[in-house]
């Protein structure tokens, strides 16, 4: 396993643009497509901080904020919050711009992903921790085991009903 690495060093930024067929019959883009987009940009953050294959074990916390229509751009901004033993909590947020009305980023959504890092034979394998730098770093990398306590707490109760 690698030494840990800061935030910075997994984050991804990527751009989309919602089309005809990404929306409803409303024109609202569909909460699947916006899903789809948060995976790949969680993944691929995931991806670059374990220097492994990865997989998504759970999507946490989805709220959608904002509808986005034909025409919004879509940024999509994702990074590790914090690395545990072999799993990872990346936080993923989009922001839309509609050209026709403002260009005024609003957020359309966000969530908390969990991944696990996988080794060759399919097993789950070490990776680096997580350094936050900056207040708001570190008050994710904070958020992110209480996230992942409450959960462990929630799955327990659940388990013994």
């Amino acid at each position: 396993m690698e030494n840990a690495k800061t935030v910075k060093q997994s984050q991804v930024e990527t751009r989309d643009i919602v089309h005809p067929s990404d929306v409803n019959a409303y024109n609202y883009v569909f909460g699947g497509h916006l899903t789809s987009l948060l995976d790949k940009a969680a993944c691929i953050a995931a991806y670059t901080h374990a220097r492994c294959r990865v997989t998504t074990v759970s999507i946490d916390n989805v709220r959608f904020f904002k509808p986005a229509t034909v025409g919004t751009i879509l940024t999509i901004k994702a990074s590790v919050n914090r690395a545990f033993n072999t799993s990872m909590e990346v936080g993923v947020k989009v922001m839309g711009v509609h050209p026709q009305v403002s260009w005024k980023p609003e957020v359309i959504c966000h969530a908390y992903m969990t991944f696990v890092a996988i080794d060759d034979n399919g097993k789950p394998t070490p990776i680096p921790s997580v350094i936050p730098e900056t207040e708001d770093e570190i008050r994710r990398y904070e958020e992110a085991g209480i996230r992942r306590d409450a959960k462990k707490k929630l799955l327990a109760t659940l388990e013994n009903k």
